[in-house]
């Protein structure tokens, strides 16, 4: 999950580069071998799960690999299955990631998202811009009277969805232990639908997991026209304070979601890293969400 800023890197590897200052990377920022366990849920009895490894390559570029679980109480797409890799190289003052991500799960649901991200760091800051792709598909049944002697009709409608997305991001360094950063994403869809009969509304909510609800949390999962985000950043000698905020529009109905989040990342021992978040989201016709979770990394 990217919930820390998005500098590029996966999530995993954000967390390590903040431990960096303690000796915790190797050259250039490029993190030594880890593995890390995260949970994460939210009040809507939601639910999610994820295994990460990172093995460096080398001084200057690192591949990790990854396998989840989500289990989304209200969707038709819950229990997704997920599996992911990731590949980056680093230099002095650029940096490149690219991210894949793919998820199946109930009513045939498939969806694979590319991700990839291009950095140059300053001396008291960075810029950088974000390339996303995104393809899904799903399936829904519904079955309804055929007439006072005919058999019942079962409908059956096949979606699909391919989505491009780009944005800018920076951060800057408002003394050597507070970073502030800012980003912003636009995304374009491609809807579609096939049906074996005519008359029937497309069920969107088999696509996109969580539909009608951004919360935080999952906001990885769902399907988001435009998104805006500020933070800020604070540095203790071997920890770190993130507080964000999210706002984020969804791509099918156009209402407005707003999240705060706040993340702590604690090193411990030299190579175990601790990362508790909290967060809340609203906006809408759902109710206010609150959620949280809890990520364990070793690394050697």
């Amino acid at each position: 999950m990217m919930n820390l800023e998005r500098c590029g890197w996966p999530a995993l590897a954000c967390l390590l580069l903040s431990a960096h200052a303690n000796g915790a990377d190797g050259a250039d920022g490029i993190p030594r071998h880890s593995a890390t366990l995260s949970m994460q849920g939210d009040e809507n009895d939601n639910q999610q799960w994820w295994g990460k490894l990172a093995l460096p390559l080398g001084d200057h570029a690192w591949v990790q690999g990854s396998l989840g679980r989500s289990e989304l109480a209200t969707s038709p797409a819950s229990n997704t299955k997920m599996i992911g890799a990731a590949v980056g190289i680093a230099g002095q003052r650029l940096d490149a990631t690219v991210d894949f991500v793919r998820r199946t799960g109930d009513n045939a649901f498939e969806q694979q998202d590319w991700a990839a991200a291009l950095n140059w760091h300053g001396t008291r800051g960075g810029v950088g811009a974000d390339v996303f792709l995104r393809s899904a598909s799903g399936e829904s049944q519904r079955t309804g009277a055929g007439g006072a002697l005919a058999p019942s009709v079962t409908t059956t409608v096949r979606d699909s969805v391919d989505a491009k997305g780009f944005g800018l991001h920076g951060d800057f360094d408002l003394t050597p232990r507070t970073n502030v950063f800012a980003g912003a994403m636009r995304y374009r869809y491609d809807f579609s639908a096939n049906s074996t009969t005519t008359g029937t509304d497309t069920p969107l909510s088999s696509l996109l997991g969580t539909t009608g609800s951004l919360s935080g949390a999952w906001r990885d999962q769902a399907f988001i026209d435009r998104s805006y985000r500020v933070g800020a950043r604070y540095r203790f000698e071997r920890a770190a304070v993130n507080a964000q905020y999210f706002h984020d529009r969804s791509a099918n109905t156009g209402e407005g979601f707003n999240t705060t989040q706040l993340q702590a990342e604690l090193l411990l021992g030299g190579r175990w890293l601790v990362s508790p978040t909290l967060g809340y989201s609203s906006g809408g016709d759902t109710s206010p969400t609150g959620y949280g979770g809890l990520s364990l990394g070793f690394i050697w």
